[in-house]
């Protein structure tokens, strides 16, 4: 009986991994973007890879334009180019999938003078929502999935190390905190809210992002001090809030001890839900769309600005 099973069974994976194969070429693009002008003297080719936040997703068949497309625009103006821009991002991929993609695409990353990716947000977004069904508020799965994301981020940066030219600039962006307000709105049996649970998550898995992307000499755009803090200073220490909660290249590098104790101990009250980032003391932005999970087109704007004044 099994062996009669086991050619339909090859024909249905057989069947599937073309499927899926086929479903992640659909949801890339490629397009040639100008500087403002519409004029230039030269080119640039540009990789983009990730989930739905590289990908510009903005609900059920549309698309914006994401922070990686937003982010070769500027790289277009900056050099006067005509940049050659491919998307091989994937809505949905967890960051195994991401990894993979870039070995798949490690011809690609060959030839790229600029290369951006962000990662592990699906792997994060999937282990919160065990999280919330549980009453004990355990912290297993979140721990599961910030090995998994480090262990997948590791083989994508090494393989775009391995195979990208030497003047290639790669970019990688760690992570916003979506739907801080409905976290800290939900609390646990064992005391404290879920903010204060996934707050720790977030906090060192951007650490390992920067510091894996640094040690490479990769840069690090920060989406978490971009989305989560207010671009003023809010609690008259004399410094913006934003720039308290940022990766510090030269600090923080080495000693995550540093990075934790300045947000997590003495900053958490500068966290904010990025619904209503604090762009100045008298105006506002919406940076995360009605899902409250992925950017409005101002928070894929802003994310932008992050690699370009890391990159630019």
């Amino acid at each position: 009986m099994r062996l009669r099973l086991l050619p339909g069974l090859l024909v249905g994976l057989l069947v599937s991994t073309a499927l899926t194969a086929q479903a992640h070429a659909a949801a890339h693009e490629s397009r040639s973007l100008k500087p403002t002008d519409g004029t230039s003297t030269t080119t640039r080719t540009y990789s983009a890879f990730g989930d739905s936040i590289a990908a510009g997703y903005c609900g059920i068949f549309c698309r914006t334009d994401s922070f990686s497309v937003r982010h070769a625009r500027d790289v277009a103006n900056r050099f006067d180019a005509t940049v050659s821009y491919r998307g091989r991002a994937v809505s949905g991929d967890l960051m195994s999938q991401i990894a993979d993609e870039v070995s798949i695409y490690r011809s690609e990353v060959a030839t790229a003078d600029f290369i951006a990716i962000d990662g592990c947000g699906n792997d994060y977004l999937d282990a919160r929502g065990s999280f919330r069904n549980q009453t004990t508020c355990a912290e297993t799965v979140l721990a599961t999935a910030l090995d998994t994301c480090h262990t997948n981020l590791v083989r994508a940066l090494n393989t775009i190390a391995a195979n990208k030219k030497p003047t290639a600039t790669v970019v990688v962006m760690n992570l916003y905190y979506p739907g801080v307000n409905a976290d800290k709105s939900r609390t646990c049996s064992t005391g404290g809210t879920h903010f204060d649970v996934f707050l720790d998550y977030i906090v060192e898995s951007n650490w390992i992002a920067c510091t894996e992307a640094l040690a490479r000499g990769f840069d690090c755009a920060d989406a978490f001090a971009g989305f989560n803090a207010a671009d003023f200073d809010t609690d008259g220490d004399g410094l913006v809030d934003s720039n308290e909660i940022r990766f510090d290249p030269i600090s923080d590098i080495d000693d995550f001890n540093n990075y934790y104790t300045r947000i997590v101990i003495n900053n958490k009250h500068l966290i904010k839900d990025a619904n209503l980032k604090q762009v100045s003391p008298t105006s506002t932005a919406d940076y995360l769309q009605s899902d409250d999970t992925h950017p409005t087109a101002a928070g894929h704007t802003r994310i932008a600005t992050e690699c370009s004044n890391v990159t630019l």
